[in-house]
């Protein structure tokens, strides 16, 4: 069941474009400030199933309502986005686990994600996460481009396939880290691929795009 499961997460990434040389590797976008409140790291849980704030392009569904925790990176905390994860537990032998963030981008640096330094940055994201890499592509489409990796590594001595995805619209970036560890179930495998076939681009919606901004000063 592993091995087919493994074989389902390549066909998600059915593209023809493959790796090439590595480039330097660009700061992820969603690492940005654009909101004055929750400046500090704030726990929720989201009001609906689904994770798609107004100003971003692409849409992920979850069979329950997502955790939601506000971070700020830098030394002055001035560099905040909201980290969206889901956790599944089965019986202490599989766990399935989702990080998502989407943060808005100026649409000028579109161009600027080429394949080299969409696959580049995914690899930073999965570096000592994942021991083997199955498969790396890369796709451009209208308005969005798309880049995924496949991998597996492990979490203790629990064997653990992994999935990273980065999409780049003309307004927002959109990132997504599962994991899928321990041993073979089912219902896990199932659930897993399950809400990876959600992720899709959902278009430009008609609101005003947020205003970045710092933290207010203590």
């Amino acid at each position: 069941m592993r091995f087919l499961l493994t074989l389902l997460c390549l066909i998600i990434f059915p593209f023809a474009i493959q790796a090439g040389e590595k480039a330097p590797i660009k700061d992820v976008p969603p690492a940005e400030a654009f909101e004055e409140t929750k400046a500090k790291d704030e726990d929720e849980t989201l009001a609906e199933n689904s994770y798609s704030p107004d100003f971003c392009e692409f849409k992920i569904d979850f069979p329950e309502r997502p955790y939601s925790t506000r971070r700020c990176d830098g030394d002055k905390k001035d560099r905040c986005y909201d980290l969206v994860s889901y956790t599944q537990v089965y019986e202490l032998s599989a766990t399935v686990n989702f990080r998502v963030i989407c943060n808005p981008i100026n649409e000028s640096v579109y161009d600027d994600y080429s394949t080299e330094v969409m696959q580049a940055t995914l690899r930073a994201m999965t570096k000592g996460t994942v021991v083997d890499e199955y498969n790396s592509a890369f796709r451009e489409e209208d308005g969005y481009k798309q880049a995924g990796l496949v991998g597996a590594g492990k979490v203790g001595r629990m064997p653990m396939i992994y999935i990273a995805q980065l999409w780049i619209g003309k307004q927002s970036a959109f990132s997504v880290e599962a994991e899928l560890i321990g041993e073979a179930n089912g219902t896990a495998d199932d659930l897993f691929s399950d809400i990876l076939k959600t992720v899709k681009y959902s278009g430009i919606k008609a609101t005003q795009i947020p205003i970045k901004t710092v933290p207010p000063r203590d």
